[in-house]
């Protein structure tokens, strides 16, 4: 009898594997490795949706139970997508499944009804009506025949046809009547940048040129590192990077870590490659997902643009990978499974014989190490395109401006150069990494502050919504104004980018302003719709939190503004440092990219700071060597990997007490292995220690992420969720960005 071994939806890690089921006999052609299969599943026999990893002949088959339905079509996963799988589930200490819904293609997202598999996107037609040339034209009023005359050798919708011809759909209605119209059904198509193939050829400086010729004639499989300074030209030789890969025959793929860099870097892609682009981020809506993966699929796109997930797109071809921003955070998915996608490219690359860059202004310390001790190849490109300057860097210090009665949300000098500015006609951005309008409120009794009451977290102030809000958990509270503690005054202090724009509002009531945070960009194409605008200069100034901090390039913009850096500074992870400096870093290089003369404003109360010291200068090689060395001294990445193991419970109590038990355990099993360095620190809570009313600890363990290491702590697993006294739920973070 054929059975199937299938990773099941919603299985726990102690009781993860593949799972036999009977092929019924009316499912046993169409069936294939990859299948999406719906199984029932545990003592209820519930149904959950699953993925065919194995198909095997058994005879002995008396408790197995039958597959319920099986979805092959053309959207089954592929034998290299099922590699992956495995290389996830590996690496991330996930379960089956949650590793294939990585590799899913979205024509494979179904949902269950009446027992069966019903699909949740399908691909939008339309109707396309076309003049029949095979008979006899009668007698046709005037709008007839400007309809039909129009159709002739061409393919029209009826929007098309009513808005060209200046008609009602009721005209070409009784052309087809009189059999004058065909009318065919085609798949709809979803125009992503609607900018053609104007520029094909692209013209290298020296500097971009020699990057290039060095990356092209490598053949080793070893990645390569990009190190170029802001507006050094690096997309350049990213474009004729992916026109060799083309002329070559083999796909090419561009990450970026937000979405708000895909709209100009889509629109820039276009013009050398027009439609064979296709994008895939989070806010496509389902059926343009599914139409960009079917033309991956059907071989029509050869430059795939997309944030981290982007990575999973199924091109069997692919012969490039570019990284762009490689040190970003936001490569690392947080959720499981806990992918860093960085990693998941050089699997592929090394398994497809593709390339593998990476490229940034500001590297990661881990990146940048490997670099200069060979396992990358590092390349330089020290001058800005047209040799432009950097832009002048001035320190504002806040304590200083306090002496003279200076304390407005923006000091009075950076109101000033604002003001020059638009009388200048130039454009400005400012850096505020927090929305929202007042950071806490605070009781000025007892000084309790305003926090959520299912997250350890202070509620921010709203203004513009009218309420207080939770950046966790997003829960929304009426706007306060007497403590609920003691009944005292709250006030309400800090600043997000609300309180920026309107502050600004205040003091230049001339000013076009732009605010672009989490709270303003909701829609699909909001940061697309919002970036045009800015670049037609229909605003003077930009206010936005980390998203415009990186990667975007505006010719008139000479001034930016990073405030509210001490945040980052005072952070307690051992990398806030390297946050801190790439923010600073990226931000500045905004400023000037077109013309001379700019200037970036850094307004901060620790002046002193050195890591703004070297921001200022520029001097990435100085701030390198200083973080190596304390990372050297302390064991920490790239010395180690740093493996979290988190604790969730309902009660406090129960995930310090698992947290401690998990201890216990790893000290009785490393005594049975030699040869394995461990440094394990905590339990702790983490720094958020209680989100939407769950409580969370975690170890941190010091270590070297081998084979080795993740059989041991699987072993460490296996035993907790062994002990039904364990109640807290468990899950690993390899390197996690959030502390």
């Amino acid at each position: 009898m054929l059975t199937a071994g299938v990773a099941v939806d919603k299985a726990t890690l102690n009781f993860d594997r593949e799972f036999s089921y009977i092929v019924p006999q009316q499912f046993e052609d169409e069936i294939q490795i990859g299948s999406i299969v719906l199984v029932p599943f545990g003592r209820s026999s519930s149904l959950r949706q699953g993925v065919v990893l194995s198909l095997a002949h058994k005879d002995d088959i008396k408790k197995l139970k039958t597959i319920a339905d099986v979805k092959t079509e053309q959207w089954a996963v592929t034998p290299f997508a099922l590699k992956m799988v495995e290389h996830i589930k590996e690496t991330c200490f996930c379960t089956y499944y949650e590793a294939a819904k990585t590799v899913i293609p979205y024509g494979s997202q179904y949902r269950i009804a009446g027992g069966k598999l019903e699909t949740k996107h399908r691909l939008p037609t339309e109707k396309l009506y076309t003049a029949n040339l095979q008979v006899q034209l009668p007698k046709l009023t005037e709008k007839q025949s400007k309809v039909y005359n129009y159709l002739v050798n061409s393919h029209k919708t009826i929007k098309q046809i009513c808005d060209d011809c200046n008609v009602t759909k009721a005209v070409a209605d009784k052309l087809i009547q009189k059999n004058l119209l065909t009318v065919t059904e085609k798949q709809k198509e979803f125009e992503i940048s609607g900018v053609p193939a104007v520029r094909k050829q692209i013209t290298l400086t020296q500097q971009q040129q020699k990057v290039f010729d060095a990356i092209s004639a490598e053949t080793d499989g070893r990645p390569h590192l990009i190190h170029g300074v802001t507006s050094s030209g690096k997309t350049a030789v990213f474009i004729r990077l992916i026109q060799d890969t083309l002329e070559k025959g083999r796909t090419a793929m561009l990450l970026v870590p937000e979405i708000s860099l895909t709209p100009q870097m889509i629109k820039l892609l276009s013009q050398h490659f027009g439609d064979v682009i296709s994008v895939m981020h989070s806010k496509l809506t389902g059926t343009q997902r599914l139409y960009q993966h079917q033309k991956i699929v059907d071989g029509k796109a050869k430059v795939i643009v997309g944030t981290r997930s982007a990575v999973f797109a199924p091109c069997d071809n692919i012969g490039l990978i570019i990284i762009d921003e490689e040190h970003e955070k936001t490569f690392k998915s947080e959720n499981s499974p806990r992918y860093s996608a960085i990693r998941v490219a050089s699997f592929i690359a090394k398994e497809k014989g593709a390339k593998l860059v990476l490229a940034s202004a500001t590297p990661s310390i881990e990146s940048y190490y490997l670099a200069k001790n060979g396992f990358y190849h590092l390349h330089k490109m020290d001058k800005r395109y047209n040799d432009m300057p950097m832009p002048r860097v001035e320190v504002i210090d806040m304590r200083m401006q306090a002496m003279i009665g200076d304390t407005g949300v923006l000091s009075d000098s950076v109101i000033k150069y604002l003001a020059d500015n638009i009388k200048d006609e130039k454009q400005s951005i400012i850096l505020i990494n927090r929305r929202g309008y007042s950071t806490v409120g605070v009781c000025r009794n007892c000084r309790e502050t305003l926090q959520c009451e299912d997250c350890s977290v202070n509620l921010v102030k709203h203004k513009n919504a009218g309420k207080l809000s939770c950046h966790y958990c997003s829960r929304s509270y009426p706007i306060a104004e007497k403590c609920p503690h003691c009944g005292g005054e709250i006030q309400y202090v800090g600043y997000g980018t609300q309180k920026v724009e309107e502050y600004i509002q205040t003091c230049l009531p001339c000013a076009r302003i732009l605010r672009m945070d989490a709270d303003t960009t909701g829609k699909s194409d909001a940061h697309s719709e919002m970036l045009s605008d800015f670049a037609a200069k229909k605003y003077d100034i930009l206010v936005g939190t980390q998203m415009v901090a990186k990667g975007l390039d505006f010719k008139d913009v000479n001034l930016v503004c990073v405030l509210g850096i001490d945040g980052a500074l005072n952070q307690t992870s051992y990398n806030s440092g390297e946050t801190a400096f790439n923010l600073l870093t990226q931000v500045i290089g905004r400023a000037g990219r077109w013309q001379k003369d700019a200037v970036a404003l850094v307004q901060t109360y620790d002046s002193e700071n050195s890591i703004i010291s070297l921001a200022q200068k520029g001097d990435y090689e100085k701030f390198y060597s200083g973080e190596i060395a304390f990372r050297k001294m302390n064991i920490y990445p790239p010395f180690c990997t740093m493996c979290q193991v988190a604790f969730t419970n309902d009660k406090e109590i129960g995930a310090a007490k698992d947290a401690a038990e998990f201890l216990n355990i790893i000290r009785k099993q490393s005594q049975q292995l030699e040869g394995m360095p461990l440094i394990v620190l905590g339990p702790a809570p983490f720094s958020v220690s209680m989100v939407s009313g769950i409580y969370r600890y975690r170890l941190t363990i010091k270590c070297k992420n081998t084979k080795k290491f993740r059989d041991f702590l699987r072993l460490c697993i296996d035993e907790y969720l062994s002990n039904k006294e364990n109640k807290s739920g468990i899950y690993v973070n390899m390197n996690p960005t959030q502390e």
